[in-house]
C-alpha cells in the first residue's frame, strides 16, 4: 500500500525553458524542490528535460505529491513499456546507487542499474544495484524501477545528471535531509530495513568452496572448536546434492548425511546449504578432482517435472529457456509464477527437513537472464534485476514459516526489495591487495550501507585464489581484521583454505581477532537493532556524519563501525597508514592515547594490530572471550560448548559521561558524582564485569558496598550480580 498522500509543500511545476543544461524543450515539464541544504540554507532541487520515447512530458502529465513528511513523489504514466528521460541539475558529490567496488563519491561516472557477476576487477559494477543517491547538498533520490537504467553522473553534461531507462511508468521519490542520516531513514523507510537475524548468526561463518567428503566437514567443525576459534555457523557450499539443484544430500559425497548433520548440531553449529535457481539439464564434469563420477552429468531428477509444469523461464516459442552457468546448463525457476514458487519451495524443504537452519542463495544477477518469457508478461529488460529479489523472497518465506524466523539468508544478489533479507556478501573476489581485491571489498561494504543495506558480509581472505602466493599471510591477516570489525566474519576460500593453513602467526592472530567479533556481539546486535528502526547500517562511511569536511567525504578505506569505533583496516601489505580522525575525541584503542580530531595523521599498524579508536567516554558492550557459540545449548554435544550466558561486560572509556541501551533492553549511564564516577544499570539480571579500560581506579562500592577492584594490564575491573537497579561508584 502507497502511503496517503499529504498536503502539497510549496512545489512548483512549471514550463521549462531548458534548466539544468539541457537545450529548450517547448512544453515539457519541469519541477523544482525547495530544500535546506546541508549548510542550513535554503536551495531548490530543480528535475527537467521530462522525455518520453524522445518526445517531451508536458506539464498536465507530470503529477508531483508528498508521501510523507520530506518526501515527495514526481510520477508520469505510460500506456506501454516506454523509453524514459530526465535530468536533474545536480554537479556535487553523490553516494549510494548500490554496493559497487569503484569510490565512494560516485560522481563523474556513468552507472547502470544491472545486477552482474563480473570475475575480474568489478569497479562500478554490482551485484546489488540501487537506483537511489543521496547528494552532498542535502537530499536523496530513488528512481523506483528494476529496468537497467543508466545514471549518466556529469560526465556527458557537467551541470546536470542525465536518467535513462526503459519502463511502463516514472516514478521518482525525493527525500529531504539535510542529514545523510535523515536521508537514509526516510528511504528505507519506504523501501525496508532488514529484519533482525537471530543472535546465532552474527558468531563467526566457517565456509569452503566445497567439502569432498564428509571427513573434511568434521575437520571444519572439530578444528575450530580444538583450536578455541568461535563460529556458529558452517556452510557445505556447492556442491552436496545429487545434482543441481534437487536439494537432496548426494550419498556418494557423504555417506551418512544423517550423522553428519547430527554431528554439526552437536558441536554448537547451524548448518548453512548453498543453492541456485538453476535446475540443470546438463550438468558440466565437476571441477573438483574428488567428484568427478560422483554427480550426473545428466538432467537433474526434478528437471523433467518442472519442464513438464511449466515452471522454468521460457522462450518466446514456449521452449524452457537455457542458461549457462559455471555448474552446467538448465532451467531457471520462475518466480511470477505462484505454482512455481510453491513447486520450488517444495523441493527446498527437503533440505529443511533434514537439518538446514540457513540458506546462501547464489547465482541470482540479471546476466544470466537474456530475453526470457516470464509467466506474468514481464518484460526482461526490467526483470533481470528484479529476479533477484523474487528469489530471495522465496527462501525468505521458507525460513519466515517452515524456520519460524530461526533462520538466515547470505544472498549474493539482489537489488530494492531486498533491504530487509539479511545478509548480502560482496560476491567473487580476489585474494590480493588489488583493484578486485580487499580495498576494492572494503569500498563495497561502505557503498552498500550508504544504499540502505545494513548488514553486508564478505569472503575473508578473498575467494578467487588459485594456489599459495608469497605473502597471502600477511593479506589473510589484514583481511581478518577488517572482518572482525564488520557485521559477519565469514572464512571462505576458492582453494578451501582454513585459518590454520597460513602458519601460526597468522592462526594466532586469527583466533584473536575471532574472539574480538564474538565479544562484540551484544554491541554489533545493538547497532542491528538500530538498522532496524532507522536503516543506519553497521559499517559508517565517515561522510554519513562529516559532510562539510573535506576528508571525510572522500574516505572510502576507515568508518565507523556502529556509534563509537573508528576502523582504519589496512589495505595494503604495509604497516603503516594515513588516517583521518575526523571531528570528536578519541581514544585509541590499542595505546590508550587521547586524540582529538579532526586531524590527519599518519600511524604504525604492525602485522596484529589493526588502527582502531573508540569515541571518548564510551561504553561498548560484550559478552566474554571465552564463549564459542552462540547457538543456545540444547543438552547435546560432547564436550560442551561454552555458549551465551548471563554474563556481559562493559568497557567505559575515559571521557565525558555517557549512556547507552543494550541490546536486551538494559540502560548502562555513567555520570561523575562529586569527586567520585557512579555506574548505573537498569534492567534485566545478568552477571555484570564492568572494565575500566586505561585507568586505575582505587576503590569501587557496589550499592554502598566495598568490591575487590581487579587489575588488568592497562585497566581495571569489577564484576558483580546484578538484578533490577545496581550502582557502581569509584574512585
Amino acid at each position: 500500500m502507497r502511503p496517503r498522500a499529504l498536503a502539497l509543500a510549496p512545489l512548483i511545476l512549471a514550463l521549462t525553458g531548458g534548466t539544468a543544461g539541457a537545450p529548450a524543450r517547448p512544453g515539457a515539464a519541469e519541477v523544482r524542490i525547495p530544500f535546506t541544504d546541508v549548510t542550513g540554507k535554503p536551495d531548490t532541487l530543480v528535475l527537467s528535460g521530462f522525455l518520453r520515447d524522445g518526445q517531451p512530458v508536458a506539464p498536465p502529465a507530470v503529477a508531483v505529491r508528498r508521501l510523507a513528511e520530506g518526501v515527495t513523489e514526481i510520477s508520469a504514466a505510460s500506456p506501454a513499456l516506454a523509453d524514459w528521460e530526465l535530468r536533474i541539475a545536480e554537479r556535487g558529490a553523490v553516494y549510494g546507487f548500490g554496493e559497487r567496488f569503484n569510490a565512494v563519491d560516485q560522481s563523474h561516472q556513468v552507472l547502470v542499474n544491472a545486477s552482474r557477476d563480473r570475475p575480474g576487477p568489478k569497479g562500478t559494477g554490482t551485484y546489488v544495484p540501487m537506483p537511489f543517491f543521496m547528494a552532498l547538498r542535502g537530499y536523496g533520490a530513488w528512481l523506483d524501477t528494476y529496468s537497467e537504467a543508466t545514471f549518466d553522473l556529469g560526465v556527458t553534461d557537467h551541470d546536470a545528471f542525465v536518467v535513462r531507462f526503459r519502463d511502463r511508468r516514472l516514478r521518482l521519490l525525493v527525500f529531504e535531509g539535510p542529514r545523510l542520516p535523515t536521508i537514509l531513514e526516510r528511504f528505507t523507510g519506504i523501501v525496508g530495513r532488514p529484519q533482525l537475524p537471530p543472535y546465532w548468526a552474527f558468531a563467526p561463518w566457517k565456509s569452503r568452496n566445497w567439502h569432498p567428503d564428509t571427513a573434511a566437514v568434521y575437520e571444519d567443525i572439530d578444528r575450530y572448536r580444538r583450536l578455541g576459534l568461535p563460529a556458529s555457523v558452517l556452510v557445505i557450499d556447492s556442491p552436496w546434492e545429487t545434482n543441481y539443484n534437487t536439494f537432496r544430500f548426494n550419498r556418494l559425497q557423504f555417506a551418512d548425511p544423517e550423522a553428519m548433520v547430527r554431528r554439526i548440531h552437536d558441536a554448537g553449529f547451524k548448518l548453512c546449504l548453498w543453492l541456485t535457481a538453476f535446475v540443470n539439464e546438463t550438468t558440466w564434469t565437476p571441477s573438483e578432482p574428488e567428484l568427478v563420477g560422483k554427480i550426473p552429468q545428466t538432467a537433474a531428477s526434478n528437471y523433467e517435472e518442472a519442464r513438464r509444469a511449466g515452471f522454468f523461464l521460457t522462450t518466446d516459442s514456449g521452449d524452457v529457456y537455457q542458461s549457462s552457468w559455471w555448474k552446467g546448463r538448465g532451467g531457471l525457476v520462475d518466480f511470477t509464477n505462484p505454482a512455481a514458487v510453491d513447486w520450488w519451495k517444495g523441493q527446498v524443504r527437503q533440505a529443511i527437513r533434514f537439518g538446514a537452519d540457513a540458506f546462501k542463495p547464489d547465482g541470482g544477477e540479471g546476466g544470466f537472464i537474456g530475453d526470457a518469457r516470464f509467466a506474468d508478461g514481464s518484460d526482461a529488460a526490467v526483470m533481470r534485476t528484479r529476479y533477484a529479489v523474487l528469489y530471495n523472497r522465496a527462501v525468505r518465506s521458507l525460513i519466515e514459516g517452515d524456520l519460524h524466523g530461526d533462520g538466515v539468508m547470505f544472498s549474493r544478489s539482489g537489488s530494492v526489495g531486498s533491504h530487509d533479507l539479511p545478509f548480502i556478501w560482496a560476491g567473487d573476489n580476489e585474494s590480493n591487495f588489488g583493484p578486485n581485491g580487499l580495498p576494492s571489498v572494503v569500498r563495497a561494504g561502505l557503498n552498500a550501507g550508504l544504499s540502505g543495506i545494513a548488514l553486508w558480509a564478505n569472503d575473508l581472505g578473498g575467494y578467487i585464489k588459485a594456489a599459495r602466493t608469497p605473502g597471502d599471510d600477511v593479506l589473510f591477516v589484514r583481511w581478518t581484521e577488517f572482518s572482525a570489525l564488520s557485521p559477519i566474519m565469514e572464512v571462505h576460500s576458492g582453494i578451501n583454505l582454513g585459518p590454520w593453513d597460513f602458519g601460526d602467526q597468522a592462526l594466532d592472530i586469527f583466533r584473536r581477532y575471532s574472539r574480538l567479533h564474538m565479544s562484540l556481539f551484544p554491541y554489533r546486535y545493538a547497532a542491528a537493532q538500530e538498522a532496524a528502526r532507522t536503516g543506519l547500517p553497521l559499517m559508517r562511511a565517515l561522510v554519513l556524519f562529516h559532510p562539510l569536511d573535506p576528508a571525510a567525504r572522500g574516505a572510502d578505506d576507515e568508518y565507523y563501525f556502529g556509534p563509537d569505533l573508528l576502523v582504519a583496516p589496512v589495505v595494503t601489505p604495509g604497516t603503516q597508514r594515513a588516517v583521518h580522525l575526523p571531528e570528536g575525541e578519541w581514544v585509541d584503542y590499542w595505546s590508550g592515547a587521547a586524540v582529538a580530531g579532526p586531524r590527519d595523521t599518519v600511524v604504525d599498524a604492525p602485522l596484529n594490530r589493526i588502527p582502531l579508536w573508540v569515541r571518548a567516554g564510551a561504553i561498548i558492550p560484550r559478552i566474554p572471550e571465552d564463549v564459542m557459540t552462540l547457538v543456545p545449548r540444547t543438552g547435546a554435544g560432547t564436550p560442551p560448548v561454552p555458549t551465551l550466558d548471563d554474563r556481559r561486560v562493559y568497557d567505559v572509556y575515559p571521557g565525558p559521561a555517557r549512556s547507552l541501551e543494550d541490546f536486551e533492553g538494559r540502560r548502562v549511564a555513567v555520570a561523575p558524582d562529586g569527586s567520585r564516577t557512579a555506574l548505573t544499570v537498569h534492567g534485566a539480571p545478568a552477571r555484570v564485569t564492568v572494565v575500566w579500560r586505561f585507568r586505575h581506579p582505587g576503590h569501587a562500592t557496589l550499592d554502598g558496598r566495598p568490591l575487590d577492584v581487579h587489575e588488568e594490564g592497562e585497566g581495571a575491573s569489577v564484576t558483580f550480580a546484578h538484578s533490577g537497579e545496581s550502582h557502581l561508584l569509584w574512585w
